[in-house]
């Protein structure tokens, strides 16, 4: 998960930095900061990354205020969590119009940030969720939500994430490993992120990322299940 702050303020930045990393490091979260001092880089960057999934926005900014940046993103159907940082409680009403997670009112503290990530509790929830494994003698936590996919390969097991990791175990002790929603069995050989999936020609899966996954016919009615009702509550819960 990437957060992204907006603010021309470099002490509020500092701020937010701070308060952001006790937050994730109290609830053992994966993620990334990105700072914008316009508002304009944010809106170009958010519409480009969908891994920035909560924005940290200071209202009075020019020439795009967070309010109209705000506005825009959700027009175009953007569902990210959006926290106010601003110095008036001025367009409080407003910030429901956008469907905003919270408002904050400068100066920031800790508690009010804490509040705020908690009303973000079902994004961070996947960022937070990861496996450990082992490989050359060392243990390494994988976020759930960095795996693409997994596959065999030459009696080993391995493992696209952010770096390739391989494993000497099966890809059964991977399935179960790996008991979240977002995984399906595509393959003997394969299991697959469902949040990656772009689209399907006939038995090939194409990824986000350009990657092709095959989808054996024993797999082929449970995926379409299994996808559809992914994707069914994927809506819904947007």
């Amino acid at each position: 998960m990437k957060i992204a702050i907006c603010d021309d303020d470099i002490a509020v930045v500092n701020q937010l930095h701070e308060f952001i990393g006790q937050y994730a490091a109290n609830h053992m979260l994966d993620y990334t900061i990105l700072d914008f001092a316009q508002s304009s880089q944010l809106l170009e960057a958010a519409r480009q990354d969908f891994e920035i999934q909560i924005l940290f926005l200071d209202i009075y900014m020019e020439p795009l205020s967070g309010m109209d940046l705000a506005e825009l993103l959700r027009a175009e159907g953007s569902k990210c969590a959006i926290i106010f940082v601003t110095v008036s409680t001025d367009h409080y009403a407003r910030s429901y119009e956008v469907n905003a997670e919270h408002y904050l009112v400068k100066p920031v503290t800790y508690e009010r940030v804490e509040k705020a990530l908690e009303r973000c509790e079902d994004l961070l929830r996947s960022a937070a969720r990861y496996i450990t494994v082992s490989t050359s003698g060392k243990e390494i936590k994988v976020p759930l939500q960095q795996i693409r996919f997994a596959e065999v390969f030459r009696n080993q097991t391995v493992i696209h994430a952010a770096s390739d990791i391989t494993l000497r175990c099966t890809l059964e002790n991977i399935c179960q490993e790996l008991s979240d929603t977002r995984f399906l069995r595509t393959h003997r050989s394969f299991l697959l992120n469902m949040d990656y999936i772009d689209t399907r020609q006939g038995n090939d899966i194409f990824l986000r990322t350009g990657e092709r996954v095959p989808l054996s016919r024993a797999y082929e009615k449970k995926f379409e299940r299994e996808y559809g009702r992914f994707l069914t509550v994927s809506m819904t819960d947007n």
